[in-house]
């Protein structure tokens, strides 16, 4: 009976807190940034052209014998590194992907981090319009695969990794973290790959989140206190968006909850058009996911988890499974119980470039 008791609240705990954590963060289904000005690019920083350098052809050896083919390129990118350490060693990290239900994005880009060592959780945010430099390898096989992406100037976005997996079925031949088969799992073992040459993170596990259940969640626990740092009032109604909200600390429902997490342009108070930098939606919502995790991650709300299931399980793909999930639930049931540290951080890109057209922000690297 006991061990009964145990399992059940190691299950509800898990739903209680990483997935529906991660449910809240979700994509947005268009970005709110339809009308939005082009940022200016850094001064002296010309525009650049990607050009797709072929791969050379093998040539003779000196000694006039057989060619020699070159050695083949070795990970995603031309050796691309953040600047700093952004995880403890021994940390659990778990990525977090908010898609859109209808084009199947990838806008919301987090990392949570749990060091049950230092009693900490952080959040990462990454931005989703940062230029990874991919290889000529990675390039020249988009090519190859679909050269409609691989012509899109878009495409070495962050948050368009997904799209060159499902192209090249990433690993689809062996050897991934997630497995072999599907659309996700190729998509997953190349965010994997990525993660870690790029930002250093080794990633444990994955959740994506459809933006379907996002206002059903909100409204089931009651909504969630805030304090809105501005006059937000926006409307879109192409995406059945209306923001109007008004600065201070108050009760957000589901839809004003959208709105807040959404929300990067629109009317001030006094009737000006305002655009607010990607920072600006970044740091609302790492705060709300912070209050949402102060205020309902808790064992007193262990007792709605079987009711909240259907909703999660029609809008989340996971890598959690089977011994994961007690492993998890211990993990974050010390989380709750231990009050470890809430950390948040966003990934520092401090200039813009001007890719084909395309407006990239460019990170912060060791080079």
């Amino acid at each position: 009976m006991e061990l009964q008791k145990k399992t059940k609240i190691a299950l509800l705990m898990l739903f209680v807190s990483i997935v529906l954590l991660t449910v809240v963060l979700f994509i947005f289904v268009k970005p709110v940034d339809n009308n939005e000005p082009v940022q200016t690019v850094t001064k002296g920083d010309p525009d650049t052209v990607i050009t797709v350098t072929p791969t050379p052809e093998p040539v003779p050896d000196d000694s006039g014998g057989e060619q020699v083919k070159p050695e083949e390129q070795k990970g995603l990118t031309n050796g691309q590194r953040y600047y700093k350490t952004l995880v403890e060693s021994g940390s659990k990290n778990i990525l977090l992907i908010g898609q859109d239900a209808v084009y199947h994005a990838y806008d919301t880009i987090i990392v949570l981090s749990i060091d049950e060592k230092n009693k900490q959780m952080k959040l990462i945010n990454f931005p989703r319009d940062a230029y990874i430099d991919y290889n000529d390898k990675i390039l020249n096989e988009l090519k190859k695969a679909n050269p409609e992406h691989a012509a899109d100037p878009s495409i070495q976005k962050m948050n368009a990794a997904h799209a060159i997996a499902i192209d090249l079925k990433y690993k689809s031949d062996g050897g991934g973290k997630f497995g072999t088969t599907g659309n996700t799992v190729y998509a997953m073992n190349f965010w994997y790959d990525l993660m870690d040459e790029v930002f250093g993170i080794p990633i444990e596990d994955y959740i994506v989140i459809q933006t379907d259940g996002f206002r059903k969640i909100v409204d089931f626990f009651g909504g969630v206190w805030i304090d809105v740092p501005v006059y937000m009032h926006y409307e879109d109604p192409l995406q059945n968006l209306y923001i109007h909200l008004e600065p201070g600390y108050q009760l957000l429902c589901g839809e004003q909850a959208e709105g807040f997490v959404r929300f990067r342009q629109g009317y001030t108070a006094e009737g000006e058009f305002k655009t607010y930098s990607v920072y600006f939606r970044q740091k609302n919502q790492n705060a709300f996911l912070k209050a949402f995790f102060e205020q309902h991650v808790n064992l007193s709300n262990l007792s709605k988890a079987g009711d909240f299931i259907d909703i999660i399980s029609k809008n989340v793909k996971t890598s959690v499974r089977g011994n994961e999930i007690f492993q998890y639930a211990n993990i974050m049931q010390k989380a709750v119980r231990g009050k470890y540290e809430q950390i948040t951080e966003v990934i520092e890109c401090p200039t813009n470039k001007n890719i084909n057209g395309i407006l990239y922000e460019i990170l912060k690297t060791e080079n």
